[in-house]
């Protein structure tokens, strides 16, 4: 049997990367509700989010990946939407 004490944990650089992305994904959040409860216009700070979004995704990925994108966001939302408690108003 091999002693293992001697070797190096190599960080999961998966998992590093997916919990930044999480971070990033909240904190815009936060400045971007911040932002439209500010200027009373969730519509135009969400349309600039979405035009911002858009452009640069198409650059990185191409614009079907783009497009699955938010058909993605847009389908987790509603089947979060579904299974909210509608009697919660939180």
């Amino acid at each position: 049997m091999h002693s293992t004490k001697n070797i190096i944990e190599f960080p999961n650089l998966i998992n590093q990367k997916k919990e930044k992305m999480v971070e990033i994904r909240d904190e815009i959040e936060k400045i971007l509700t911040n932002y439209a409860i500010n200027e009373q216009d969730l519509w135009a700070v969400s349309l600039a989010a979405g035009r911002f979004a858009s452009i640069h995704l198409e650059k990185l990925d191409g614009e079907k990946q783009t497009i699955n994108f938010f058909k993605n966001c847009i389908e987790t939302q509603r089947k979060f939407e579904l299974t909210r408690n509608s009697s919660n108003i939180t």
